[in-house]
């Protein structure tokens, strides 16, 4: 009678656990939904306007990471210390990138200038005709290299734009003739933290990733930053180890310090008359 005393009470104990696990799974699941954000009192523009002011906190901008570059077949790896300079000025110091000659690049909202140490050779050009690809290997439009570098990003919205919840996030949607753009939000600090873009047929050109954020003085900034672009195989990753957000950046970091004896190569249409830039002037 003692041991079916306890054999009855064990099954007690197993329906009072499996129901009290209910519960708790019952109150998780509630907890979790609680925490999806209200899209009924906050619009599209709302949304937009909060992410450009995240954005507009930046004035400078300087780190170092580590680079990563993957292709199909080939990989690329090492550190760089980059400097940017609100509102466009852009330059990267690349340390043993294996297969990528360019010691520095610079690049601002008219004019680039790379230079190649194993070739002892700059060149320079109007940043219009200028491919990235040509000297990092990889996919990237000039106005996605400052988004690359800082991983903060504007977002495009129209009429077609949507607003729904999505993993807890804010996700916006946009049409075009071309495909559509997805965004997905923090809705505490207002940073995207990641972007698809897709083709007609709905597969992904283009992913968008940041991660690890931190705020410095109210301004929240990723310091692991990653394009891939699936069809290609090509991705390309930014590992922050270091980062200064808003400090006072020397001019003497923007000039570039090319050997006398380098050769210039104007980069572009020869038969158009070549650039008068300050950086070509009394090379170092």
């Amino acid at each position: 009678m003692r041991h079916k005393s306890k054999q009855r009470l064990t099954y007690f104990d197993l329906i009072f656990i499996l129901f009290s696990s209910f519960g708790i799974f019952a109150h998780c699941a509630a907890i979790s939904k609680s925490k999806n954000p209200d899209i009924s009192k906050i619009t599209v523009k709302d949304i937009q306007k909060k992410i450009n002011q995240n954005f507009q906190k930046l004035s400078n901008y300087e780190g170092q990471a580590r680079v990563i570059i993957e292709l199909p077949g080939a990989g690329y790896n090492g550190y760089s210390d980059i400097f940017i300079n609100m509102p466009d000025s852009v330059l990267v110091k690349t340390e043993a990138i294996l297969g990528i000659d360019v010691g520095v690049f610079f690049l601002d909202h008219q004019y680039f200038g790379a230079y190649a140490p194993k070739e002892n050779s700059f060149y320079y050009g109007e940043n219009e005709i200028l491919d990235l690809r040509d000297f990092f290997h990889v996919e990237l439009e000039t106005d996605e290299l400052f988004e690359v570098l800082t991983g903060l990003t504007k977002i495009d919205v129209d009429f077609t734009t949507k607003l729904e919840v999505a993993a807890g996030k804010f996700l916006l949607t946009s049409h075009s003739s071309s495909g559509e753009v997805k965004y997905w939000i923090d809705p505490k600090n207002y940073v995207v933290t990641k972007c698809h873009l897709l083709d007609g047929d709905g597969e992904i050109v283009l992913r968008k990733e940041f991660r690890r954020f931190k705020k410095y003085d109210g301004l929240m900034i990723p310091r692991t930053i990653k394009l891939t672009r699936p069809k290609a195989r090509e991705r390309l990753t930014v590992y922050y180890t270091k980062q200064k957000i808003n400090t006072p950046i020397s001019p003497e970091k923007f000039k570039l310090k090319i050997p006398k004896n380098a050769k210039h190569i104007y980069w572009g249409d020869l038969k158009r008359p070549k650039i008068d830039r300050q950086l070509l002037k009394n090379p170092k």
